[in-house]
């Protein structure tokens, strides 16, 4: 039954990475399908981790440095592999963005510049006591942006890979 899980969520990433990278979004009705075959394989037990991150993650939606259907992808990912296992891949898959968002400011040097922004958007936070959306214009420009539903399906395939090949390792 793991390995039935294990495929269903494998494909559901890789439907949402492709139309995440060609669509530039992830429409709820797949979200959707991806949710179902999640509560048919684990049932009541998908309903707790997939909670508890879908509102982890709306805050960052709420200050836009996600996409709406990015918190609802990690959240499914999180109600088919449980709670810890699913914090894990979505960090993998953060990491995965992080790194490739890193690359592409540096390729196209204006990482100190987004950096700086960064740093500033911070302070004007922390002086204001208010929360804004981050970036303003800049998510209207494809350069700022990366689809980060490959990102969360990269990530949570090399966390499936190294905890695989761990329980191998270990004799499990």
């Amino acid at each position: 039954m793991k390995a039935v899980r294990t495929g269903l969520l494998c494909l559901v990433l890789a439907g949402a990475a492709w139309m995440d990278a060609w669509e530039k979004r992830v429409p709820n009705r797949w979200l959707l399908v991806g949710a179902a075959a999640g509560i048919c394989c684990r049932g009541k037990e998908f309903f707790p981790p997939a909670g508890m991150v879908l509102l982890m993650t709306f805050l960052l939606f709420r200050l836009r440095m996600i996409g709406a259907g990015d918190g609802k992808l990690m959240a499914m990912m999180a109600g088919y592999l449980g709670m810890e296992a699913g914090m894990e891949a979505i960090f993998s898959g953060l990491l995965v963005g992080a790194l490739w968002s890193l690359c592409r400011l540096w390729n196209s040097n204006c990482l100190k510049a987004r950096l700086i922004y960064l740093s500033a958007y911070f302070m004007r936070m922390f002086q204001t006591g208010r929360m804004e959306s981050y970036g303003g214009d800049l998510r209207k420009d494809p350069s700022c942006t990366i689809p980060l539903a490959v990102c969360m399906a990269a990530g949570t395939y090399l966390y499936l890979m190294v905890s695989g090949a761990a329980a191998v390792w270990s004799g499990r």
